[in-house]
């Protein structure tokens, strides 16, 4: 069995190549609100987890994870880190996302998402647990 694990990260070059080979046209933030978690599998940088502290709560800003890598349950384990987090921050978790990615969407709503308002991107949300 493979050994996954996610952590928070402070390196702007690593995470910026991770971020740039999933997502090309990405232009990340590293500012103070800005938290980094990366996900590997046997050692390999796998995927990544970015949010946002944000005074409505913490914002899911992206989420992704390299293509070979997909389908192992990495994606469910980034998702679960940021509840975590949000959690011990006392804070509802918001995150946008185009109605056509349905794998996306698919991965919400096992985590309790519900859709909130209706533009060009589904904006979700997610109430803090007690």
């Amino acid at each position: 069995m493979k050994a996954l694990s996610i952590a928070r990260c402070r390196s702007e070059k690593k995470l910026l190549a991770l971020i740039n080979e999933i997502f090309p046209s990405a232009t990340p933030g590293f500012g103070e609100n800005d938290v980094y978690f990366l996900a590997t599998l046997d050692g390999e940088d796998a995927g990544f987890l970015h949010l946002i502290l944000h005074s409505k709560g913490v914002l899911l800003q992206g989420i992704g994870v390299r293509e070979k890598f997909r389908k192992k349950g990495i994606g469910g384990g980034l998702m679960d880190t940021a509840l975590e987090f949000a959690q011990k921050e006392n804070a509802d978790i918001l995150l946008k996302v185009k109605p056509s990615n349905t794998d996306a969407l698919n991965l919400y709503a096992k985590k309790g998402f519900s859709i909130r308002k209706v533009t060009d991107a589904y904006v979700l949300h997610r109430k803090r647990c007690n």
